[in-house]
C-alpha cells in the first residue's frame, strides 16, 4: 500500500496479524511479493520522518519533546479574520493537520509495521536494522525522542490545546506496529536491550493512558474511539507482558461494547451519524473484532456472540458487492471490508469466499489474500 493510500483513513488500512497469520503468509509468500513490499518500504524510507523536536510550532508546554497535532476535520473559520476558532467539517480532511508530528508518527508506524512483517517472513537482518534505527530515534534517543503522552494531540486551534481523541494518533497507527513488535519479541527476534528501552517508554505511556484525564475520557467513550482505546490498552499491556491483570476486565468491557454498539439489525447507530458511515462502521467493527482476536489468545471465545453474528449478516453483502445504504462521501477501499470478513471468519467461524480485485502494490492484495 503506497504511503498516500495508507494515510487515507489510516486505521482501516492496518491489519492486526497474529503469529498464525504471519506463518501462513510466510509459507505462501513468493519473491515477487517480497520485492513489491520492499519497494513500498523503500518509498517510505525515502519520504523519511522528523523528530518531534524538529516541528515548527511547539506544544503549549514549550517542551520540544512533547507531541503535538491538530484535529483532522477542523478548518480555519471563514467568518473571522484570523480563522479562529477552527470549525468542524466532518469527514473532510484538512491537509494541514497531517503535517508535523502526526505525519512522522504515521510514517514511523508504516516503516515499522512493514519492516516487521518483512523481517518475520524473510529473516533478513536489514529489516531488523530499519526497525532499530527508526524506533531508537523516536522512542529512545534522549535528543530526539517523544515524551510518553499525548496531552497536546489533535488540538482545535482557538478552542483547546488538545483532544482526548488525540490518542487515536498513536492507537490507529503505531499500535499496530507495536503488536508486530510483540510477536517479534515473543519469537526472540528482537535484541533484549532494545526491548527493555521500548518497554520503559511504553510502561510510562500506559500509565498516562490509564490515569490522565484525556485517557479516562477516551476510555469512557461509547463509539469507535472508546473501542480503539481499549484495543490500545490490550496491545501495550501485551507488549509489556502485563496483560494478565487487564484481560478479564477488558473482556467484560468488550462484551458491554458489543451490546451497546450493535443493534438488533446488526447496524452500529453511533457510527451512522457521520458523513462516512461505511468507513466508520468498518472502523467500529474493526476495533471490536481486533480486541476479540487478541483476547482469544487468552482463552476467551466469541464464536456464539449474537451481536457479532448480526453485524456479520448485515455487512457481508455490502462488503462483497460494494454497496451501502447510508451516507459515504469518500470512496471505500474494498480491502478494508475484506479484512473485516477475515476477522469474522477467525472469531465466529464463518466461511467467506471473495473475488479479490487485482491491486499489485496493495498489501491487502499481497498479504490478506493469502489468508483466505
Amino acid at each position: 500500500m503506497r504511503l498516500n493510500e495508507y494515510f487515507d483513513e489510516i486505521v482501516n488500512n492496518l491489519y492486526l496479524f497474529q503469529k498464525e497469520d504471519l506463518e501462513k503468509i510466510k509459507n505462501k509468500i513468493i519473491p515477487l511479493d517480497l520485492k513489491r513490499l520492499d519497494d513500498l518500504l523503500e518509498e517510505a524510507l525515502a519520504f523519511g520522518i522528523h523528530s518531534v523536536v524538529e516541528k515548527k510550532h511547539l506544544a503549549p508546554s514549550k517542551n520540544p519533546h512533547d507531541y503535538m497535532s491538530c484535529s483532522i476535520y477542523h478548518w480555519p473559520n471563514p467568518d473571522t479574520e484570523d480563522g479562529l476558532p477552527y470549525v468542524e467539517r466532518d469527514g473532510v480532511d484538512n491537509p494541514e493537520s497531517i503535517h508535523g508530528d502526526k505525519e512522522s508518527l504515521r510514517t514511523l508506524a508504516y516503516i515499522t509495521y512493514l519492516s516487521a512483517i518483512l523481517y518475520y517472513v524473510s529473516n533478513e537482518s536489514k529489516y531488523l536494522s530499519i526497525i532499530l534505527k527508526y524506533n531508537y530515534f523516536w522512542f529512545i534517543d534522549e535528543t530526539t525522542k517523544m515524551n510518553p503522552h499525548l496531552q497536546y494531540a489533535q488540538c482545535i486551534p482557538g478552542v483547546n490545546e488538545g483532544e482526548p481523541g488525540g490518542i487515536i494518533d498513536y492507537a490507529a497507527s503505531y499500535g499496530y506496529a507495536l503488536h508486530l513488535l510483540t510477536i517479534l519479541h515473543q519469537e526472540k527476534l528482537l535484541p533484549n536491550d532494545f526491548y527493555v528501552e521500548m518497554k520503559k517508554w511504553h510502561k510510562e505511556f500506559l500509565s498516562w493512558l490509564l490515569t490522565s484525564q484525556p485517557g479516562r475520557i477516551e476510555g469512557a467513550r461509547a463509539n469507535n474511539q472508546g473501542s480503539l482505546y481499549d484495543l490500545l490498552i490490550l496491545n501495550i499491556s501485551s507488549f509489556l507482558g502485563e496483560a494478565d491483570s487487564l484481560k478479564g476486565p477488558y473482556y467484560k468491557k468488550l462484551l458491554e461494547r458489543l451490546q451497546l454498539q450493535i443493534n438488533e439489525a446488526g447496524l452500529m447507530p453511533l457510527e451512522l451519524v457521520r458523513t462516512k458511515t461505511k468507513s466508520y462502521t468498518t472502523m467500529g467493527l474493526k476495533m471490536l473484532l481486533e480486541s476479540a482476536y487478541l483476547l482469544q489468545n487468552y482463552g476467551y471465545s466469541f464464536i456464539n456472540n449474537e451481536e457479532l453474528k448480526r453485524a456479520y449478516n448485515y455487512v457481508l453483502p455490502h462488503y462483497l458487492h460494494h454497496t451501502w445504504e447510508y451516507m459515504q462521501i469518500k470512496e471505500f477501499d474494498s480491502y478494508r471490508g475484506y479484512y473485516i470478513l477475515y476477522l469474522f471468519s477467525k472469531i465466529i467461524g464463518v466461511k467467506v469466499e471473495i473475488c479479490f480485485e487485482e491491486k499489485p502494490m496493495h498489501w491487502g492484495y499481497i498479504l490478506l489474500k493469502k489468508l483466505f
